[in-house]
């Protein structure tokens, strides 16, 4: 016999036995549960507790932590607060130290020299402006800029040369400017509203001149200008605060009183109404709008009395 046959056959015929019996069991593995087999279950189980109770045990870890780490963040924002104002304190002292070598660069009879210097391009660029001889002006104001940027009255002497040549929108950027450096500048801010009066922006002129009027209330002809542009816009009541500052500076002018009458009536203030319309007969009897005035006070109160009824 056939040695190689034989172990063909003997290998073969197992094989064949095991392959009907898996193919035959095979429905019975496919809907086999392994998820509901108890030992599976258990195992599961098991882990499920363990996974809990190290997540129970790391949220522990983590507030005993953070509980204990609290005071040290305490401090480091304490050390880090410190820091910021040793660095600060370091800053003011490099800038204090640069200024004063600034100063040891630049000996006192330098900055004499500069000074007098600056002194004489301002009173040329005056004399010149005088005699009309803009060109020159210009020249020596930005000769005086150059020599030095931060110097307010040669950016105003500038702007009021731009004004005269009626480059109004040169001068309007230079007085601005001059704002920055010197914020208060009435005299700036009243030629800035001028030039938004000229240009029909009044509001924007009315700010100008409420800010020249904070600067310096000591100027009733500008306080009778703010009256008369607030009053152009219907601003009454402000119109009538802004012109009893100017005749308080000025009581006896016929002009402020005129105008404190007509703002009065305007505001339907009667008792100030008469009040400016009595100042004004007196300091000024040949007033032609006297007699408008009074019938015009006297419709306030019947305008008050059919009001009240």
């Amino acid at each position: 016999m056939n040695y190689s046959l034989l172990s063909f056959i003997l290998i073969i015929v197992p094989l064949a036995i095991i392959l009907i019996v898996v193919v035959k069991k095979f429905p019975q593995l496919a809907v086999l549960d392994v998820d509901n087999i108890p030992e599976v279950k258990a195992g599961r189980k098991k882990d499920e507790v363990f996974k809990k109770r190290v997540e129970e045990k790391a949220a522990k870890s983590k507030k005993d932590w953070l509980k204990k780490i609290q005071p040290l963040l305490g401090k480091f924002k304490e050390i880090q607060n410190k820091f910021r104002d040793y660095v600060l304190h370091l800053t003011r002292r490099v800038q204090e130290d640069d200024r004063k070598i600034r100063k040891v660069r630049e000996p006192k009879e330098v900055r004499e020299k500069k000074k007098l210097a600056l002194f004489t391009l301002l009173r040329e660029g005056d004399s010149a402006r005088e005699n009309e001889d803009w060109q020159t002006a210009e020249n020596k104001y930005i000769t005086a800029i150059r020599l030095d940027p931060k110097c307010a009255e040669a950016y105003q002497s500038l702007a009021d040369v731009y004004l005269k040549q009626n480059q109004t929108e040169e001068a309007r950027e230079t007085y601005e400017f001059v704002l920055q450096l010197a914020p208060e500048n009435d005299e700036v801010l009243v030629k800035l509203g001028e030039i938004y009066l000229e240009k029909g922006d009044t509001k924007k002129a009315i700010d100008y001149y409420q800010r020249a009027v904070l600067a310096n209330d000591s100027n009733a002809a500008r306080f009778v200008k703010l009256a008369e542009l607030l009053g152009g816009i219907e601003e009454y009541e402000t119109a009538l605060e802004a012109i009893k500052q100017a005749v308080e500076l000025e009581p006896n002018n016929p002009k402020h009183l005129d105008i404190l009458t007509e703002m009065s009536i305007m505001s339907g203030d009667k008792l100030a109404a008469e009040a400016a319309y009595d100042k004004l007969r007196m300091t000024n009897p040949d007033n032609q709008k006297l007699a408008s005035f009074k019938d015009r006070i006297e419709k306030i109160q019947q305008i008050l009395n059919l009001s009240n009824k």
